[in-house]
């Protein structure tokens, strides 16, 4: 199995290369106009289109073509290593077995030779916590240049559409536990979507997007640095949710391009594996961006609500406009916003505070005290 694996990812690290490349033959315009790079150059510039992703700021071929193939090329060097290295091991483990029966001893390996865990000391404890606090800032490193580079827009895009899917996501949930009926969710390119329910509590849907959306980043936030040891679990379960959610309601948009599944699917099954084959480092790293971003995207479009609501400009469609027409209706939709931005900035604050700023105070008395 792992030589079959090793070989799927060797051929999408291939792949991955070679798009790469594409990209930087477009840069370069070094090749004649009727080759096959050009047609394909112009069939991947039309489908960019479709997707809408040529109205981002920053956006150009070549970078459509790194900034898509750069994080497929990572993955799959990462597994192709991975999967390398487990067959190179087995390898040797089998050849020092079979050596150890040549010397008359049991070549059986031991069953669960480990099977009692190592201790947890302090020393352990506060090595794990250290490590854990460089972990939350690498993410919120990477969050922060992500959003301030306009070059990098385009890395950005994709964990965009995971938002507007954990988004939908939970107008979804919160219209399955009050009792109601859910059709379809849709994600649509430009980043808006759209969640199709029936019946169930309106006060819990309506809010339930940015909300939940909120709340998703804010717990993953804080499971991943309270419980580091879980980090591979959680990304597990995480990723057979999405997986699971997409298969059942998700759906494409009427141009028929299936933008919902593939970022549930593709977010799921990469989340997936790696809780599966990555060290918990990795896990924890790619834990607290999913959650720094959803969470900060989910207080941002709170706040562009906010502003839309007091200049007029915003869609009446949007959720904070109907759960003040059909829920509150002495309440303008500006005050829902408000109150909204309050509950979400507090979630995520509580998150930071008990996840990160509360560890960081620990780690620092321990310095005063002494102890290393």
């Amino acid at each position: 199995m792992r030589k079959l694996l090793r070989a799927f990812w060797g051929l999408v690290l291939l792949l991955s290369i070679l798009w790469i490349a594409a990209g930087f033959v477009v840069a370069a315009d070094i090749m004649p106009g009727d080759s096959i790079v050009t047609e394909f150059a112009a069939q991947v510039e039309d489908f960019a289109g479709r997707l809408n992703v040529d109205q981002i700021e920053g956006y150009s071929l070549p970078v459509f073509f790194v900034g898509s193939g750069l994080p497929l090329l990572l993955i799959a060097a990462f597994f192709f290593w991975r999967n390398n290295s487990g067959i190179r091991s087995r390898k040797a483990k089998t050849g020092a077995q079979t050596a150890s029966g040549a010397d008359g001893e049991s070549a059986i390996p031991v069953p669960f030779p480990d099977s009692k865990p190592a201790r947890e000391t302090p020393h352990n404890a506060r090595a794990l916590r250290r490590q854990t606090l460089l972990i939350s800032a690498l993410a919120f490193l990477a969050v922060f240049v992500l959003w301030n580079q306009r070059e990098m827009e385009m890395l950005l895009y994709p964990l965009r559409l995971f938002v507007t899917f954990v988004h939908e996501a939970g107008h979804v949930v919160a219209a399955l536990i009050s009792g109601g009926e859910v059709h379809e969710f849709i994600v649509y390119a430009d980043g808006s979507g759209v969640a199709r329910t029936r019946g169930g509590n309106p006060a819990l849907i309506y809010p339930a997007g940015y909300l939940g959306a909120a709340l998703f980043g804010s717990l993953l936030f804080l499971l991943s640095n309270r419980v580091p040891r879980w980090a591979s679990g959680i990304a597990m379960a995480l990723g057979a949710f999405l997986i699971g959610i997409t298969v059942l309601y998700g759906r494409p948009d009427s141009s028929g391009l299936p933008i919902a599944l593939a970022v549930g699917v593709g977010f799921g099954t990469i989340i997936l594996l790696i809780g599966a084959k990555a060290p918990r480092i990795i896990n924890q790293l790619l834990l607290s961006i999913l959650a720094v971003t959803t969470a900060l995207e989910a207080v941002y479009d709170l706040k562009y609500i906010l502003d839309g609501s007091l200049n007029g400009t915003i869609n009446p469609q949007n959720d904070a406009v109907r759960f003040a027409q059909e829920i509150t209706p002495l309440l303008p939709a500006a005050v829902i916003a408000l109150l909204w931005a309050g509950i979400a900035v507090a979630m995520l604050g509580t998150a930071i505070y008990v996840g990160a700023i509360k560890p960081l105070r620990n780690e620092i008395q321990d310095v005063v005290n002494g102890q290393s």
